[in-house]
């Protein structure tokens, strides 16, 4: 029973990282400009804490089996706890996954404007452009 209670206990520290690591993302993805280095760092770090929680799901339900015992685990206070904080805590996730994706979007969106209105000018031969180092481009 105490395997379980640490393991319930395990999962929740994972999830703070998790939460941790996500408002990191957010942070990013509301600045003008995206690091995308670090985006992607903070992708696989989300993705290695997923595969640890997976991990730790399939060895909660091995021990539920073995003892006999569900959640929400009302009969046992301790894990009943631990239980409701990782419901809590995986809605919070839900909606910070879902503010994420929407700056993302937002993201995407003016930039694929932006090319669009890019195209239109330089198309027309009469306007002048920049490049990058500053020069004049035809």
């Amino acid at each position: 029973m105490k395997e379980l209670i640490n393991l319930v206990k395990e999962m929740q520290e994972n999830l703070v990282s998790l939460e941790n690591l996500m408002n990191q993302e957010h942070d990013l993805l509301s600045k003008s400009k995206t690091n995308i280095e670090k985006i992607e760092l903070i992708i696989e770090k989300k993705e290695f804490f997923l595969m640890k929680i997976a991990s730790l799901k399939e060895k909660k339900l091995f021990l539920e089996k073995k003892y006999s015992i569900f959640p929400p685990y009302f009969q046992f206070n301790e894990l009943n706890q631990c239980w409701s904080e990782i419901i809590s805590k995986c809605c919070l996730l839900r909606k910070k996954n879902i503010k994420n994706k929407m700056i993302l979007n937002q993201k995407f969106y003016l930039n694929q404007h932006f090319l669009n209105i890019f195209q239109t000018y330089k198309s027309n031969k009469n306007n002048t452009i920049y490049d990058i180092d500053g020069n004049l481009e035809n």
